[in-house]
């Protein structure tokens, strides 16, 4: 009978222990390869996310404002001939139609604004979201910084934005910066 319960076909409970212990060494493993690629795949959601809404938001202030009336803009931020309210970055008629253009940003929410409107109150719609800042510097002929709007020859645009949420990795919020120039068409 004692040869009965010697037989080695089976494992023992140490046997068993062990290959659990490895087993759960190798699936904490692989738990922490997910969660850390889970997210690396967030943080670059975001910042996928964030470049494109900085780029688009330029792409479209330049073509915009390429079509500035050949006459002077009505407004802009920076001059002598500053813009009413203080939230509006520049306001222009465009030559290809007789639309005002108004560009605005405020810092309480953080969100580019863009209206075109024929006459009367604008009606501004969000452009980009997440934008911290907006600036916009005028320069004469000579590339001397001018505050004086019938001296303007080029405006450098500078748009930053951020992510819509915090890295998961660094928490914190991850800032990408755009600038380019318009010049203004004689």
């Amino acid at each position: 009978m004692l040869k009965k319960f010697q037989n080695k076909n089976g494992f023992s409970l140490v046997e068993l222990l062990i290959g659990m212990l490895i087993l759960g060494v190798i699936l904490t493993a692989l738990y922490t390869l997910l969660i850390s690629s889970n997210k690396s795949r967030i943080a670059q959601d975001l910042e996928v996310e964030m470049q494109q809404n900085a780029r688009s938001a330029a792409d479209f202030v330049v073509r915009e404002m390429r079509n500035i009336n050949t006459g002077q803009p009505i407004c802009l931020v920076n001059t002598t001939t500053a813009c009413s309210p203080t939230s509006d970055q520049i306001v222009f008629t465009s030559m290809t139609d007789t639309d005002t253009r108004i560009f605005s940003w405020s810092s309480t929410d953080n969100i580019l604004r863009f209206s075109k409107a024929q006459a009367g109150s604008p009606d501004r719609q969000p452009l980009a979201d997440n934008i911290t800042s907006f600036s916009m510097n005028s320069f004469d002929a000579n590339n001397n910084s001018t505050t004086t709007l019938a001296n303007v020859k080029r405006i450098d645009i500078t748009i930053t934005a951020q992510t819509s949420r915090a890295d998961p990795n660094t928490n914190a919020y991850r800032t990408y910066g755009v600038k380019t120039s318009v010049m203004k068409r004689n």
